[in-house]
């Protein structure tokens, strides 16, 4: 680029200043198109305002720092600060002023079609000028400020109108101010409902549509929030929770139903080891309390009763009992955990424990005392037999359908010198 001289520089500019006065007076009374949001009067006087940077930082303006719009004071410190502050309207701006060529000018023009603004950058060896000139009655800070607040307000309207609830606004004597296009799609009479059962209630509430336009009753959560001098309700529909949550409810009446008739006692423990869920035989086959249950033990504290109701097998020492209650926990959560409990009073439990998913770990105790005792009689007996058999004095032997060796009494095994016991081996016929 080619270098510009302090003298061909003011000639441009008075030059520049010239050009604008004949346009003004050749347009004379032309309105300009108003800026939406403003009323300007037919007023083409340039107004501007100027920014003065040493290198990047900010060293002087003709306007107060509180004067900007859309910032608290002092925020503007630096060429970054006014990039990021101007940049949506006059975009794409330099990254920095010493982009410029020492002694260079560029004026950008707003990038909206209906926005006359424009914004001049120059620079003198390392001293930056930033110019906002605009058309009209008001200020080029005003205008500015205008247009910040006409922009944040669509960019809100925008979101509040994308939000996942219904808003409204009402001031202190229940007029609508505002509302969202969540509460547009409710009728006059579903919005009154809400908006007085959120006025009912203290914090947040449930109300319920009934479905008469789309054949299914919708559900809602309210809130009112209080303000100095506007009130603010949302309206978050619920539908697909409350839907949830009466399944899960049924879920847990039919599991219920199904614990309450089932023989076996079950004692679920959640995550962190208290319990969560238990059915009527626990009570019968530990004889524990119903307030103790309910009130969710933890498990050393429900093994621990169990052992003070004599429905634990009593350990030789009470450290070795809390070993093993551990052991059989952890046996429990891997899934690997299942003995019989031979109790004081001659009843027999099977207890199993089961992992459950997220860390729970439920323990089923099944009364096995008629099947061990069954079996303890079956098991007499055929020793009884077996006795009996080798009392005789006549070699027998005793052949299965699949003519295998089943029983051979003592006279046999001396006679032929067999023993099929002590062989692994079947001993066929």
């Amino acid at each position: 680029m080619v270098g510009i001289t302090p003298l061909s520089f003011g000639i441009a500019l008075a030059a520049s200043a010239f050009i604008s006065l004949i346009v003004l007076w050749l347009l004379g009374g032309t309105p300009r198109k108003a800026m939406p949001g403003l009323v300007l009067e037919d007023d083409l006087t340039s107004r501007s305002s100027a920014f003065l940077f040493d290198g990047e930082d900010l060293i002087d303006q003709d306007g107060e720092p509180e004067d900007l719009p859309g910032l608290a004071v002092g925020d503007i410190r630096t060429w970054r600060d006014m990039r990021a502050w101007l940049g949506n309207r006059f975009g794409p701006l330099p990254e920095t002023l010493q982009n410029l060529e020492d002694g260079e000018m560029i004026d950008l023009p707003a990038t909206a079609s209906d926005d006359m603004a424009s914004l001049a950058l120059s620079r003198r060896r390392n001293t930056g000028r930033v110019e906002l000139s605009e058309a009209g009655r008001f200020g080029p800070l005003d205008q500015h400020r205008a247009r910040y607040l006409a922009t944040s307000l669509a960019r809100y309207k925008a979101v509040l109108d994308g939000a996942p609830c219904a808003v409204r606004i009402l001031d202190k004597e229940g007029t609508t101010i505002w509302q969202n296009q969540g509460f547009d799609a409710h009728t006059d009479e579903e919005a009154l409902h809400l908006i007085d059962t959120a006025k009912a209630a203290n914090g947040n509430a449930r109300v319920r549509i009934e479905g008469e336009r789309t054949g299914q009753d919708r559900f809602f959560e309210v809130q009112l929030t209080d303000l100095s001098e506007i009130l603010i309700v949302y309206a978050t529909d619920i539908t697909q929770i409350v839907q949830a949550e009466a399944m899960r409810r049924e879920f847990i009446q039919t599991l219920t139903k199904t614990f309450a008739n089932l023989t076996t006692g079950l004692a679920v423990f959640d995550r962190h080891r208290q319990l969560a869920l238990f059915n009527p035989a626990l009570l019968d086959l530990t004889g524990l309390p119903a307030p103790f249950l309910s009130a969710q033990p933890p498990l050393m504290q429900f093994f621990d009763r169990l052992r003070d109701n004599k429905v634990l097998p009593e350990p030789k020492d009470y450290k070795s009992w809390r070993k093993q209650i551990e052991d059989m926990t952890s046996s429990a959560s891997d899934g690997l955990y299942l003995e019989d409990w031979d109790l004081p009073n001659g009843t027999t439990y099977r207890v199993t424990g089961r992992p459950h998913p997220d860390g729970a770990v439920a323990f089923l105790f099944e009364d096995i005392t008629d099947n061990v005792s069954l079996a303890r009689r079956f098991r007499s007996q055929i020793i009884l037999r077996e006795a009996v058999l080798d009392a005789s004095d006549q070699a027998k032997v005793v052949f299965g359908p699949d003519n295998i060796v089943t029983l051979c009494n003592l006279t046999c095994r001396a006679l032929l010198g067999i023993d099929p016991d002590a062989s692994f081996a079947e001993m066929s016929l």
